[in-house]
C-alpha cells in the first residue's frame, strides 16, 4: 500500500475533515463531516482504504481482494451464484482470514475456514456446502495468483471426514412408470387432470434444470433444436444460467418431442396463450415454489416416492447411465470441472442427434411396460 504521509485537516469553511492522498497519479479526496477527532479518523480511514485498494501487493489485506474477486463475480456470474459466493466469503472466509495480509497467508489458514466453517452451525454442515466453501476458496486464490500478488496454490485443502455426503433421490423405475401413465392430481379434494404432467415429464426425459425449465419459451425450439438461453430462479430473477455451459443447444429425443406436442395441444384446450412452453394458467411462468407445491400433489396422489423437481434432473442422470459421459455433459449442461461421472469431452457434429438417442433408447426400455 502506498503509505500516506499527510493528515487530515478542519475546513472552518465547510465544516468538514479533509484528505488528499495520491496513488500513481490518480489524486483522490476523502472527507468527513463529524465533529472532532472521530471525523479526522473516519476520513483518514477512508483514504487509507482507498489506498491500499489500489496498490496491491503482498502487504494488501486479504479482505480487500476478496473485495474485488467478489466484484469481479458479479460482473461474471448469476444471481444465485453471486448470492452463494458472497454468503461463503462474508460468512467463512472474511472472519479467518480477512484481516492477514495475502503475503503472510498459508494454506494452513485456508484449511482453518473449511474446518471452522464445519463446525459453524447447531449442526456440522454437509460436505456439498463445504466443496463450494472449497471450490470458492480455490477460485478466489486462483484470482490472487492473477493479480501476482502470491504464488501459493493450495492442492490439499480436505473436507472433514464426519461431514454428511449428499444423499440424493431419484424416481425410481416404478415411479417413471406411474409417471408416464397417469395423468391426474388431486385439487380441492377432487381428481383432475394435471395441468403440469407435460413439464414434469419434459424434465425427467431432458434433465432440464428447474429455472430452465421455467424460462423456457417456444422461440427457444427449432426443429428437432432446443436451446438454453435463460433461467428463471425462485426469487423470479432472469438469469443467463448456472454457469458457461448452461447456454447450450440439445436435440429433444423422440419422447421429449411427444411431450411437447402434447403440452402445445392442452394450452390450446385450455385457451392459454404464453410465450412460455410451461406456463401457469395466467399465461406467465410457473413461480418454482407453486410448482413444486403442485409436483408434490401429484407425487402424493399417484403414490409414488416424493422428490423434489431438481431431483428430477437426478433421475435423467441415472436412467441414461450407458451414454458416454462427454455427451451427458453437454445435454444437462455441467462445467467443465463438474465431475458427473468422467471426463469431459468436446461437441462434435452429430454429437446431440446420438444423446437423443441414447435417452430414447433408456427411456423407452424403462416405461414401455406401463403402456
Amino acid at each position: 500500500m502506498s503509505e500516506r504521509k499527510n493528515e487530515a485537516v478542519w475546513l472552518e469553511k465547510y465544516s468538514r475533515w479533509q484528505i488528499k492522498v495520491q496513488s500513481d497519479g490518480t489524486r483522490r479526496t476523502f472527507t468527513s463531516s463529524t465533529l472532532g477527532k472521530k471525523g479526522k479518523v473516519a476520513a483518514e480511514r477512508a483514504a487509507d482504504k482507498w489506498l491500499e485498494a489500489v496498490t496491491i501487493g503482498e502487504n494488501t489485506k486479504v479482505s480487500v481482494l476478496l473485495d474485488q474477486y467478489y466484484d469481479r463475480v458479479k460482473s461474471i456470474s448469476a444471481y444465485e451464484n453471486c448470492r452463494q459466493i458472497g454468503n461463503y466469503i462474508e460468512r467463512y472466509m472474511k472472519p479467518v482470514i480477512g484481516a492477514k495480509r495475502i503475503g503472510r497467508l498459508t494454506e494452513n489458514d485456508l484449511q482453518r475456514i473449511i474446518d471452522r466453517a464445519y463446525k459453524s452451525g447447531k449442526k456440522p454442515l454437509a460436505w456439498k456446502t463445504l466443496s463450494n466453501i472449497r471450490a470458492t476458496i480455490s477460485a478466489f486464490m486462483k484470482y490472487c495468483r492473477k493479480e501476482k500478488v502470491t504464488i501459493m496454490h493450495p492442492e490439499d485443502l480436505n473436507i472433514p471426514n464426519g461431514a454428511k455426503r449428499p444423499n440424493k433421490k431419484i424416481v425410481d423405475t416404478d415411479d417413471i412408470k406411474t409417471l408416464f401413465s397417469s395423468d391426474m392430481t388431486s385439487r380441492y379434494g377432487k381428481a383432475v387432470p394435471d395441468i403440469h404432467i407435460h413439464a414434469y415429464r419434459f424434465s425427467v426425459l431432458t434433465g432440464i434444470r428447474p429455472g430452465e425449465r421455467t424460462g423456457l419459451q417456444w422461440r427457444d425450439i427449432s426443429g428437432s433444436k432446443l436451446t438454453v438461453r435463460r433461467s428463471i430462479n425462485d426469487a423470479q430473477n432472469t438469469t443467463g444460467g448456472k454457469n458457461s455451459n448452461a447456454i447450450r443447444t440439445i436435440s429433444i429425443s423422440a419422447l421429449a418431442q411427444k411431450e411437447l406436442d402434447a403440452q402445445k395441444e392442452l394450452l390450446r384446450q385450455l385457451g392459454i396463450v404464453s410465450k412460455y412452453v410451461f406456463p401457469d394458467t395466467d399465461g406467465d411462468f410457473v413461480i418454482q415454489k407453486r410448482f413444486r407445491q403442485r409436483w408434490y400433489k401429484y407425487c402424493e396422489y399417484n403414490k409414488i416416492k416424493q422428490v423434489t423437481p431438481y431431483e428430477m434432473r437426478h433421475t435423467f442422470v441415472s436412467v441414461n447411465c450407458e451414454m458416454p459421459e462427454g455427451l451427458k455433459k453437454m445435454v444437462i449442461g455441467h462445467s467443465e470441472n463438474m465431475d458427473t461421472e468422467g471426463t469431459y469431452g468436446h461437441q462434435k457434429a452429430g454429437d446431440m442427434e446420438l444423446a437423443a438417442q441414447y435417452i430414447d433408447d433408456a427411456f423407452k426400455q424403462v416405461i414401455s411396460s406401463a403402456k
